[in-house]
């Protein structure tokens, strides 16, 4: 069984291709069934967002890339054509570590986003529910999940501010703790002001004023914020004065330095000035008066460049986790792959025993049969249990000096899956085989 991938992403696919195959809401287990009913494949998971489109299969098929990819086009109306070159294939090692990458937001748009993890988690439960993720696509997305999970943790990768909307959040956070008795006042509605206050009303507890020009844009941020109400753009030198935060993004004449100074002489709390303008909604002088912190745009790209440095930095420890919990699922599907010889073995022991049971003579009491069982079950299973542990430690650690699955099979004569015996070695005899010759005697 090899683990395959077909995918289109951000990086080889613009939004109008990418849109074509996403692959969501009802139409996912409709998809996940039609693959999984594909007869050369044995397990299926489909991960899609807004930036990729990555279907994972598991698969004996020596062309199973092309096969998936193939099956992809089939199910997925719109999808483009193979010859526009918008899809990546990745076999084996290389597809089942993407996963790892992706879960982790390294193959993000933006360096260490935390949605990824919630999608692809989503991704794997919808897999398990429709049955299409057998135990190996299973085993990948949870270990995936989990690096992912201990990468955002142990390093830096998912912290500091990566948008604008999370810049203002943190400056707003630094500077009060929480928004607990607090208003926000926010001038404008625009896609920047909505961003911004959206964020920020992930602190809880807050109040929020929202001025702008027209009345309904208004009235629609409003709607998405707690607690929210809409107020005049005249009003909003004296809301200044109640207000702990004020959003200024469009919507209003430019805040004079007198405005604001005659806000702070009413208040005792800091007021916090968030300037998205360009060009600029407040008099940038208004940094000296006691008490008002200002943050524009350009501030704000600082904190996000500080925030993407430090995420950038965080990459060689982020990787590093990968590779150590890769490594553990790679030892585990090694060792998936010893398990037919180790259950062929085991299943030809058990016949010889069972064999050798029907000698004991027919007037035995049971007692003696199943204590003679019982005795025998044991032997049978300390003699092969230091072999196949062996095996299964060699296949997990991946070292070629212990004994393989191939050595069991050798060693013992058993026959390959699908009946064929080794060409080294014959089939190991059973209890009604004739006895093998005794080995010719030395003449002195």
């Amino acid at each position: 069984m090899d683990i395959v991938q077909v995918g289109i992403d951000h990086h080889a696919a613009p939004i109008s291709v990418r849109e074509r195959v996403a692959i969501t809401g009802d139409r996912l287990p409709s998809v996940l069934a039609g693959l999984k009913a594909e007869p050369w494949l044995s397990e299926v998971l489909v991960v899609s967002t807004c930036n990729r489109t990555e279907v994972y299969a598991v698969s004996t098929a020596p062309d199973a890339g092309a096969l998936l990819l193939g099956a992809v086009r089939r199910f997925v109306p719109g999808a483009p054509d193979e010859s526009e070159g918008f899809y990546v294939r990745r076999e084996g090692q290389d597809a089942a570590f993407h996963l790892f990458r992706v879960a982790t937001g390294l193959e993000s748009a933006i360096l260490g986003e935390t949605e990824i993890q919630g999608q692809v988690k989503e991704a794997h439960r919808a897999a398990l529910e429709v049955k299409s993720a057998g135990t190996i696509l299973d085993r990948l997305a949870s270990t995936a999940l989990k690096a992912g999970k201990r990468a955002r943790t142990d390093t830096p990768l998912c912290r500091g501010a990566v948008s604008h909307g999370q810049a203002a959040y943190e400056v707003t956070r630094q500077v009060f703790g929480g928004l607990k008795h607090r208003t926000v006042l926010v001038v404008g509605a625009g896609e920047m002001a909505t961003r911004a206050a959206t964020a920020i009303a992930a602190l809880p507890g807050g109040r929020f004023l929202v001025a702008n020009r027209t009345k309904e844009p208004a009235e629609h941020l409003a709607a998405l914020l707690p607690g929210a109400t809409v107020t005049d753009l005249a009003d909003v030198p004296a809301r200044l004065a109640e207000a702990h935060v004020a959003i200024f993004a469009g919507g209003h004449d430019a805040l004079s330095r007198a405005q604001c100074e005659a806000a702070a002489a009413k208040r005792r709390d800091p007021l916090l000035v968030l300037d998205y303008g360009v060009p600029r909604c407040v008099d940038p002088t208004v940094v000296g008066i006691p008490g008002v912190f200002l943050y524009d745009l350009e501030a704000m790209e600082k904190i996000l460049a500080k925030s993407l440095a430090s995420r950038r930095e965080a990459l060689p420890a982020a990787e590093a986790i990968l590779e150590e919990e890769f490594e553990g699922f790679c030892g585990w599907l090694r060792t998936r792959r010893v398990v037919p010889a180790i259950r062929t073995l085991q299943s030809w022991a058990e016949e010889i025993r069972r064999s050798e049971l029907e000698h004991l003579p027919a007037d035995a009491p049971e007692a003696m049969r199943a204590a003679v069982d019982e005795m025998t079950r044991r032997i049978v299973d300390r003699i092969l249990r230091r072999p196949t542990a062996r095996v299964r430690e060699g296949a997990e650690l991946g070292d070629p000096a212990m004994p393989t699955s191939d050595h069991l099979r050798n060693v013992f004569g058993l026959l390959e899956e699908g009946g064929v015996a080794p060409a080294s070695l014959p089939v190991a005899r059973t209890a009604n085989a004739p006895p093998m010759p005794p080995p010719p005697r030395e003449t002195p």
